[in-house]
């Protein structure tokens, strides 16, 4: 049995006086240990499909399913729950930090939600920071952070709840390429030594292209690999194209 999956699952938009198809009957199923890549233009439905898959929007019809239980069909509440327990984490690419509060106490958020003290919690969340490589910020003030440092803080923001799923969302445009390449290789990491499933949205098809399985999400549709590996095309860039031109 899959660990997530989506069903048939369709989600339009308001645009003007019609309807805007950000994703027509798409089915997709993620298995513990998966490290998924899909690569998508600008607008082509990347966020919607996390957002959906992650239980914080609900699509216009289809089943999204998490460990068999059907969270399209749970309250705001009961879907809240179980993405803080041991369940599906989304890392966004709008987390806006409190720039002047440590990291470690952005981390342990979440554990106060839950009914810890910050002493209690402070523990757990060390340890999240350690396991992404970023204890040495723990007393940083968010707004002293480069960017792969806070994405590593929001990374391990998620990680202190122990998620099974792990649904990242654009990764920044970082200033150093190995920065890059560092992230991706963490995320890995955490597929194959912790189990988690672990898919990633981009623009940038470079790093994803490598992932264990790669998609390409446009016009609504998700196009996968075969089984052998073999990349489906997907549509080229338009500058690519002219390049290409004599």
């Amino acid at each position: 049995m899959s660990l997530l999956s989506l069903e048939h699952v369709s989600k339009s938009f308001a645009e003007g006086r019609g309807q805007l198809t950000v994703l027509e009957d798409l089915s997709l199923e993620i298995h513990a240990g998966d490290f998924v890549g899909i690569w998508g233009a600008r607008r082509s439905g990347k966020t919607t499909l996390l957002r959906i898959a992650a239980g914080r929007d609900l699509p216009d019809s289809g089943v999204v399913r998490f460990d068999g239980h059907e969270m399209t069909s749970m309250s705001p509440d009961r879907r809240a729950r179980l993405q803080r327990r041991n369940g599906v984490g989304l890392l966004a690419s709008d987390w806006r930090p409190e720039r002047n509060k440590p990291s470690v106490e952005h981390v342990a958020l979440p554990l106060l939600s839950d009914g810890m003290s910050l002493h209690e919690a402070r523990q757990p969340a060390w340890k999240a920071l350690e396991r992404v490589g970023a204890s040495q910020y723990a007393h940083m003030p968010a707004g002293r952070l480069s960017q792969s440092e806070r994405i590593r803080v929001a990374l391990a923001q998620i990680l202190v709840h122990e998620p099974r799923v792990l649904l990242i969302d654009e990764p920044a445009v970082l200033s150093k390429p190995s920065e890059g390449v560092e992230l991706y290789e963490l995320l890995r990491s955490l597929a194959d030594s912790s189990g988690i499933a672990v898919v990633i949205a981009s623009e940038d098809v470079g790093p994803i292209r490598k992932a264990r399985r790669f998609m390409s999400l446009g016009s609504g549709k998700l196009r996968s690999t075969d089984p052998r590996g073999t990349l489906v095309p997907f549509p080229e860039r338009a500058s690519a194209r002219r390049r290409s031109q004599p």
